[in-house]
This record gives C-alpha cells, sequence and structure tokens, in this order.
C-alpha cells in the first residue's frame, strides 16, 4: 500500500501490484489500516478464509494498536503482537534486514530518473516532480528485486523464526535467484547535486 499526501488519489494509470491510497498527511491511521487489513492482508495467500492461525506483527504506532483496529484483526483469525516502543529496529523483520536494501533500490531509480529520466519545467525553471504512477512503478520494482532468503534472514534475525524452513522456499526470489546486493550509487559528487527540493518534487518520502 501507497499512501500519497493528497485529499484525492491521482488519476494516473498504476502499474499492477501496488494498492493506492491518499490522505491530507500521507501517513498511516486507523482508515487506511482498516483498508489494509481487508484489501491486503486477507488477501495474502491461505488468508481469505481464515482457516490456519496466523501471527501479525507491527510496532506500536497508534494507528496498528486502536480497538476497532484490534477487533478486525482477531477476526481474521490472527494473533497481534505489537513490538514495544523503541524496539522496532531490533524486533521489526523489515528494519532488521529488508527495508535497507528496499530503499537503496528507490534511491538507485530515482537518482536513474533523474540523470537520465525526461524532465519537463514549469516557467519560472523549477523541474516538475516525476508521476506518482512512476514511483510506484519503482517500488513495484524494488520489492520484486527483494529474494525471499532476505525475508527469511530478516526474521531469523529478529528472532520469530528459529528452525530452519523448506531450502527450496529459502533460495528462491520472487524474480528469479540471485545474490542479495545493495545497487550502487551515483558518484558521491553527482549525489551531492541532488541534496535540494529536487527530491521534494519527486514525491519521494524517506
Amino acid at each position: 500500500m501507497v499512501i500519497f499526501k493528497r485529499k484525492t488519489l491521482p488519476k494516473e494509470n498504476f502499474p499492477a501490484g501496488v494498492v493506492i491510497k491518499a490522505n491530507s498527511k500521507g501517513w498511516m491511521d486507523e482508515e487506511k489500516m482498516s483498508e489494509w487489513l481487508r484489501e491486503i492482508y486477507v488477501k495474502r495467500p491461505g488468508g481469505f478464509f481464515h482457516t490456519d492461525p496466523s501471527l501479525l506483527i507491527y510496532d506500536s504506532m497508534r494507528a496498528h494498536i486502536t480497538d476497532g483496529v484490534k477487533k478486525q484483526v482477531k477476526n481474521t483469525n490472527s494473533t497481534l503482537a505489537v513490538i514495544p516502543g523503541g524496539l522496532t529496529k531490533e524486533l521489526q523483520p523489515l528494519d532488521v534486514g529488508v527495508n535497507r536494501a528496499f530503499k537503496a533500490r528507490l534511491q538507485t531509480a530515482w537518482e536513474q530518473w533523474m540523470t537520465e529520466g525526461e524532465h519537463t519545467f514549469t516557467k519560472t525553471g523549477r523541474q516538475r516532480r516525476t508521476t506518482y504512477a512512476t514511483i510506484c512503478q519503482w517500488i513495484v520494482n524494488a520489492w520484486a528485486d527483494i529474494s525471499v532468503s532476505t525475508v527469511v534472514r530478516a526474521f531469523r534475525k529478529a528472532g520469530i523464526v528459529t528452525e530452519l524452513l523448506d531450502s527450496s522456499s529459502d533460495t528462491d526470489s520472487i524474480n528469479g535467484d540471485f545474490e542479495e546486493t545493495e545497487p550502487g550509487m551515483l558518484d558521491p559528487v553527482v549525489a551531492q547535486l541532488f541534496n535540494s527540493d529536487a527530491k521534494k518534487n519527486s514525491g519521494i518520502r524517506g
């Protein structure tokens, strides 16, 4: 799910594989959390009929732990495990072993767009941001490049998964097998030129 900071949904042709939402803060709230559970979580493999018990792990952000959200999670035959404040970097698998590589790929996509993409400018000479659809395509591509084994290792490092899984599921990647590495970045001098409001205009937030 991608939440854009705007009042209405952008009228663009978005790629498959991402759910588009919008609100005035561009942030997760109880409404968007409810939509995530309904439109994404229950549609995961094996999640629709709620036949198998599941464990849902996330941090203690307010939108995650409202009574309404807790009830909705319970109705999916899931047990909620809330990570205490200050321990996300130790216990949240995404923070432990996924986000760095994922964000590095987004950064690379943005840098390539800045250096190689087609750009338009306003009458005052300001570069227009990339489209919302393009940003979403970057996200889809970045996630497709994260291997299943990377996600499994992150769960192990966080202490959530301890026993060995089937070797085939541990080595397969979402788009084929590969060694997990962070993509190369631009020359530092060139990258420094991007530390301006151009990045803000691209629509990317950290």
